[in-house]
């Protein structure tokens, strides 16, 4: 339901700011609505009446879809809907705001008009027409099925085709002012011809855009504002915006402060290593997390994660059912449930997951061992491997696989002689969080190691 109802309102938002503007012009007496208007009925006219015919099937698509409420995508995917919905529809506003009175649906072609080169126009010669793609693709990821898909392209070729009518008729209106703006600003979204630097700034923009749209749904996700680390996406999204702005300036040759040559290395040798450990720490860090685990270990542990009462956390819920599937394949291992009871809970972890696999899942009750005393990762592996008691016996972590790395790193560093990864689900979309966080969680875990 809530997906539906955040669907909704984006579609609400875009089409009241579509219909609020036409009201607006026609008390000024202008008619905003030019689609298909043309007494010539020559391609442009056709073109615009398919275009018309288009727009109005893909909302009505879309109300079915969301009313069906099913999708054929996973959650990632209805998210990144949900924010390019959102963006589709400031986006369009700000192209609507831009045009003012000149703003039209369809070619006016008995009107005369000065061509809009400010605001968002600046950066897009079509924003409107980019405001109806984001708001389409938007609410087709989010309620994706084949019906909608094939709608929504429809529609968006209809527009492009639109786009090239417009622009004919633009470069015929205005001439080589029309020319040097269209050498200037791209179709769809770009600051001229592609260069290193505004390819750069690209990156840096989309980057920082996401971070923050990103930031407010592990607040929605997460738990809010005690989710650990999520003030992260806002510093990345400062500093993205801040290299934008720097990169802008360079390109448009407006730089106040010029940075010493050797400093620009220095700065990019850094980045580049840094983001080089990255990459490498990441790629570790999902390949623990994509493991397949070893079949018969003689135990595995289950890494508590913290409790609601008595109710185990939603990170927590899916290790617990990981170890339950990997209990019933595999009969002869034993498991140990490791976690003790936090200021806020009223069981241990350890309880809470003996209650789950033997209550929920049918686990046998000799096959799991309690271990209730600790209270971070470190203790879970030390206190387990003292009731195991063999550093050779083969031993599987069930943890989320965000988590599996440096699970393994710690379980290795106590004394764990064969040890491999039983990875649970990493919960998404707050997951990308947790595989970014972990990245620090590592570098903790080396240098408390090596320093």
């Amino acid at each position: 339901m809530t997906y539906r109802l955040i669907a909704l309102f984006w579609l609400a938002v875009f089409y009241g700011i579509y219909f609020a503007k036409m009201l607006i012009q026609k008390r000024k007496g202008i008619v905003t609505n030019q689609i298909a208007k043309s007494k010539v009925h020559d391609k442009s006219y056709y073109i615009e009446m398919v275009m018309k015919y288009a727009t109005i099937a893909v909302p009505v698509a879309e109300i079915i879809s969301i009313v069906l409420g099913t999708s054929g995508l996973t959650i990632i995917w209805r998210v990144i809907g949900i924010h390019l919905a959102f963006l589709g529809d400031l986006v369009f506003l700000m192209a609507v705001v831009t045009m003012k009175d000149s703003w039209r649906a369809g070619v006016a072609r008995e009107e005369k008009r000065g061509l809009i080169k400010s605001g968002i126009y600046k950066y897009s010669r079509n924003p409107a027409f980019l405001g109806f793609d984001m708001v389409y693709i938007g609410v087709m990821l989010m309620f994706f099925n084949p019906v909608l898909l094939v709608i929504t392209a429809w529609a968006m070729v209809m527009l492009h085709l639109q786009i090239l009518q417009e622009e004919e008729y633009l470069e015929g209106e205005f001439g080589e002012e029309y020319r040097e703006y269209k050498a200037q600003t791209s179709r769809y979204a770009g600051y001229g011809k592609p260069t290193p630097a505004k390819i750069l700034m690209y990156i840096y923009f989309v980057l920082g855009v996401w971070s923050v749209m990103y930031f407010f749904t592990c607040l929605a996700y997460g738990g809010g504002l005690k989710l650990s680390w999520v003030w992260l996406w806002i510093l990345i999204a400062v500093f993205s915006f801040i290299r934008v702005f720097m990169l802008k300036r360079k390109i448009d040759g407006t730089e106040r402060i010029r940075f010493p040559e050797p400093l620009i290395w220095i700065y990019r040798g850094v980045f580049v290593a840094v983001l080089g450990v990255f990459i490498i720490m990441e790629a570790r860090i999902i390949g623990a997390m994509t493991a397949t685990p070893e079949k018969n270990l003689d135990y595995i542990i289950v890494l508590g994660a913290g409790l609601r009462g008595t109710e185990p956390s939603n990170p927590y819920r899916v290790r617990i059912q990981k170890a339950a599937e990997y209990l019933k394949d595999n009969e002869v291992t034993l498991a140990v449930a490791s976690g003790g009871q936090g200021k806020h809970e009223s069981i241990s972890e350890a309880e809470c997951a003996r209650r789950k696999l033997t209550e929920s899942y049918g686990i046998a009750d000799y096959r799991i061992i309690m271990e209730e005393k600790s209270t971070d990762t470190e203790e879970n592996l030390k206190y387990s491997l003292e009731i195991i008691g063999d550093l050779s016996k083969r031993v599987g972590i069930v943890t989320n696989g965000f988590h599996e790395l440096r699970a393994l790193s710690i379980a290795k560093n106590i004394g764990y002689e064969n040890v491999s990864s039983v990875p649970a689900v990493t919960l998404m979309p707050v997951g990308i969080h947790y595989t970014v966080r972990e990245f620090f969680g590592m570098v903790e875990f080396y240098l408390k190691q090596y320093l």
